[in-house]
């Protein structure tokens, strides 16, 4: 039989007595560092869920005592050494959170954003967090709270960074668009030069084009995809990926260009020639490089010929949406 077999049945066999509901501690059993030197064999051993079993001993019986104040942390390792990302989370924010001076605080935050990547990235939870259970739950939203507590914790590192770069990747996946946009914004804010805060505008861009796809066409939308690439272009004016901005902005376009277009294919359809006219030369004119440009074109010089000998309508009367 194990030593940690035979601690536990001493344990709570002999070392306790139940007084009002509450098991009470018995000065004859093993001390804080008989247990310590079983959680550092354990450790040694890779013993995980050992290891989890006697800090939690320590931690429970022995709050007070200076090994107390790494259990939190010993577990959390324990947890995400088995792959129990959601217990090793929560272990690590006790372990910040209730910690006077954490040793290992800068190592807490990273496993926590490792969680986070990993979670990000598609590894599952636990069915009612319980570790016995299949892992079929997603993590992404529980990446999103832990990407918080890594920027809250150290604002100004490196890891604040890739996690802003992360949340704003899962809120855009999310279709959480505009919160995606904060993010991207924050994070250009905090780190203007560095190489993150281009791809934050990078990113930008994409959010932009892809809500021209989600929904209907607002123009704002157009108009704050501009000055994210002349913004892009005065913070990096040598970036290669500019020109991926700009691809994207030249996509946006031409889904304008070409609603305007389709309109006015509709008001031919419907023989109102003139409104056809109309929005024809506002494709022209307002987006001159698109491909619905080159299309407007040939409309008009057909529709032109033929209008010349129509009699005139009321431009005023043709019910012309509002753009």
């Amino acid at each position: 039989m194990n030593k940690f077999v035979i601690c536990s049945f001493l344990f709570f066999s002999s070392l306790f007595t139940l007084e009002e509901q509450e098991l009470i501690w018995d000065d004859t059993g093993p001390s804080v560092l008989e247990f310590n030197t079983y959680l550092q064999e354990a450790i040694a051993d890779e013993d995980w869920w050992a290891v989890v079993d006697y800090a939690s001993l320590i931690s429970y019986h022995f709050p007070q005592s200076p090994f107390a104040e790494e259990t939190a942390f010993i577990m959390g390792e324990a947890y995400f050494k088995m792959n129990q990302l959601e217990l090793a989370n929560e272990s690590f924010t006790a372990y910040l959170n209730h910690t006077t001076s954490p040793k290992h605080f800068e190592d807490a935050v990273r496993y926590k954003f490792t969680i986070a990547e990993q979670f990000r990235n598609g590894a599952k939870k636990p069915l009612f967090g319980s570790h016995k259970l299949p892992k079929i739950v997603s993590g992404k939203e529980d990446a999103i709270q832990i990407y918080d507590d890594v920027i809250t914790t150290l604002p100004h590192h490196e890891m604040a960074i890739q996690s802003l770069l992360g949340k704003a990747q899962l809120q855009t996946e999310f279709e959480e668009f505009k919160l995606g946009l904060e993010t991207l914004e924050l994070l250009i804010r905090r780190f203007p030069k560095h190489d993150a805060a281009a791809q934050a505008y990078v990113a930008k861009s994409h959010i932009y084009l892809m809500q021209c796809h989600e929904r209907s066409l607002d123009p704002a939308l157009l108009d704050q995809a501009d000055v994210n690439l002349n913004k892009f272009r005065l913070a990096f004016p040598r970036e290669s990926r500019i020109v991926e901005v700009e691809n994207d902005l030249a996509q946006m376009r031409e889904l304008f260009a070409q609603h305007l277009f389709e309109t006015g294919k509709f008001f031919e359809k419907t023989k109102k020639v003139p409104a056809s006219l109309i929005y024809y030369s506002k494709v022209i004119s307002t987006y001159p490089n698109t491909q619905a440009a080159e299309n407007a074109k040939a409309k008009l010089e057909i529709l032109q010929g033929s209008f010349v000998n129509e009699p005139e309508q009321d431009v005023a009367q043709l019910d012309l949406p509002v753009e």
